[in-house]
């Protein structure tokens, strides 16, 4: 059996997420852009998604598995998504 990487709530919170309601199976996370806003969805099967609102339209840019924390790192990078952790209030 795989196994696949997702986030934890204290590392996407590190990088600014704050945590939203979901439906059952889901956790989702959003943060404001220079542009828009960024949404990253938890599925409990391992899956995530990577969702950007830009101007009212909604953007997707990444749906699937990831195999690492540094591997969703790069893939914040790739779409242009800060992967920087935010320095506490």
């Amino acid at each position: 059996m795989s196994s696949f990487y997702q986030p934890s709530a204290e590392l996407l919170q590190a990088f600014g997420f704050s945590r939203f309601s979901a439906p059952p199976r889901q956790a989702r996370y959003s943060r404001p852009s220079a542009c828009g806003q960024e949404t990253i969805v938890l599925y409990d099967d391992g899956e995530l998604t990577l969702l950007e609102a830009v101007e009212g339209q909604m953007l997707y840019s990444f749906q699937g598995r990831v195999a690492s924390e540094a591997e969703f790192r790069v893939l914040l990078r790739q779409v242009n998504w800060p992967a920087e952790l935010v320095a506490p209030s």
